[in-house]
């Protein structure tokens, strides 16, 4: 590699929902600014379609992909360990790893660019005096709530979703408590400190690249950079960056059999229910959802996982999906016959998704 080249490092957390996104932002950044791109993606054993996602995304030759191995972390956890407790455990592991390989690279990365569970790696960029970046996937919105989940860690006593009022975030609309996002559910439990942790970490950083852009969420942007309440927390100015919108780009190269079927409905007139890498139902949550479905009589299609039985975290950490009949199982008897007319289910891994 040319050493003039600029050299940035991504690290993804664990999950298609981290990896898909680093992708994106490696692939465009590879692609219309001819940066030298190196993924350090960390990845889960048990999940097979992780894996086999990263070798198709290395064929391309786009940009460097090393696969960094998790850690074994089942004698830290437990069947009530959540999500984000869980994902900021195998990053921690991950870290001697990641150390490692950045250690040997003969063209070290002039910045370091981590997701959101990634924030732990800044002990090592410092190490290396690398400049370090925060990839924030979502929006500015949800930026703005998770810097200022500080101040109203520091203001509100008890817990937010019992509270009367609307929760007031700077440049956002009024948030009902009952829609907090589910690390704020619970302030007692080890997922919330985990969570406050990380937006604090946040202010370690350089700057944070963020998925939207100026004419999109301009009051929101404005508000992140000049409100005292969330500056006081960032304890010294950081800078944003809207780099968006991002988004992946579906190559369908053959008309799978999902697809044949949307071919053959109204426009918008199919339900999509889907509830992403990590948003696993519980058997008896399955079983009202199907039902709902079936009497709803909308058409519909159905991406379902294995279900967790009241645990979907360690359904999503330990889940390979596999085998089809574990889903099918949970569903009510004779459901996909009755509604083989009405929608399709179909398993999240199965191999001829394109979602």
């Amino acid at each position: 590699m040319d050493n003039t080249q600029l050299h940035v490092a991504i690290v993804s957390s664990p999950g298609m929902g981290h990896l898909i996104p680093v992708l994106v932002l490696g692939n465009q950044l590879a692609t219309h600014h001819n940066i030298k791109i190196t993924i350090l993606a960390i990845t889960i054993s048990s999940l097979s379609s992780e894996i086999e996602f990263l070798k198709k995304s290395n064929e391309k030759k786009t940009i460097e992909i090393i696969p960094i191995p998790s850690v074994d972390i089942s004698h830290l956890i437990d069947s009530t360990t959540k999500i984000v407790t869980q994902f900021h455990l195998l990053v921690r592991g991950a870290l001697p790893g990641i150390r490692s390989i950045i250690a040997s690279m003969n063209h070290r990365p002039d910045a370091l660019i981590v997701d959101i569970f990634g924030t732990q790696i800044v002990s090592i960029a410092e190490e290396f005096n690398i400049p370090k970046f925060v990839f924030h996937t979502t929006n500015a919105w949800v930026l703005t709530l998770f810097i200022y989940l500080q101040v109203l860690d520091q203001e509100i006593e008890g817990e937010y979703v019992d509270l009367k009022q609307p929760l007031e975030i700077p440049g956002c609309k009024a948030l009902q408590p009952d829609d907090v996002v589910d690390p704020m559910m619970d302030r007692s439990n080890q997922q919330y400190h985990e969570y406050l942790k990380l937006t604090m970490e946040y202010a370690c950083f350089d700057g944070i690249l963020i998925n939207t852009w100026e004419d999109l969420e301009g009051e929101t942007i404005k508000a992140f950079r000049s409100n005292e309440k969330l500056q006081s927390v960032l304890k010294v100015p950081l800078p944003i960056y809207p780099i968006g919108p991002l988004r992946r780009t579906i190559e369908i190269t053959e008309r799978d059999e999902v697809i044949q079927w949307l071919d053959k409905q109204n426009y918008e007139s199919i339900l999509f229910v889907s509830f992403g890498s990590g948003g696993a139902l519980s058997s008896q949550q399955m079983i009202e959802l199907a039902w709902g479905l079936e009497l709803s009589q909308h058409k519909f299609v159905w991406v379902v996982r294995p279900p967790s039985d009241g645990d979907p975290d360690n359904a999503y950490l330990n889940s390979n999906g596999n085998d089809t009949r574990v889903m099918f199982e949970y569903l009510p008897e004779g459901f996909l016959t009755r509604t083989k007319d009405m929608g399709l289910v179909v398993p999240m891994w199965a191999k001829k998704l394109k979602f």
